[in-house]
């Protein structure tokens, strides 16, 4: 499988006290020039078994320049996959979730294109 990083955004704690998994590194993932729409409609049926194979391990890759040491732990995490990765009321938001509690938790935001 072909893809291509686009563009990663990493925020801090993104104003988390109601979701789950608040206290965990998490990776979002979302396809280029998809609408809103389009995210709608394929939310629940994303290649999230590819996205771990190929997209986590080049994500790892390219922060692994941008972090200041103390976040390096993300590099080490198990991620696995869940429907309500950001809200615990809806599929709304999957993503992968990191298997450590950590005091300052990263949200990463990627973009991809197949």
């Amino acid at each position: 499988m072909k893809v291509e990083i686009t563009e990663i955004n990493v925020g801090v704690d993104m104003g988390r006290k109601g979701e789950p998994y608040r206290d965990r590194h998490k990776i979002y993932i979302f396809q280029d020039k998809e609408s809103i729409l389009e995210n709608i409609i394929h939310r629940r049926n994303r290649p999230y078994e590819d996205y771990k194979e190929f997209v986590i391990p080049k994500v790892m890759e390219m922060l692994d320049f941008k972090f200041p040491s103390h976040y390096r732990s993300v590099m080490k995490e198990k991620w696995g996959y869940r429907q309500n990765c950001g809200c615990s009321m809806c599929p709304c938001s999957p993503g992968f979730v990191g298997d450590n509690k950590t005091y300052d938790p990263l949200d990463i935001f990627v973009t991809i294109k197949f």
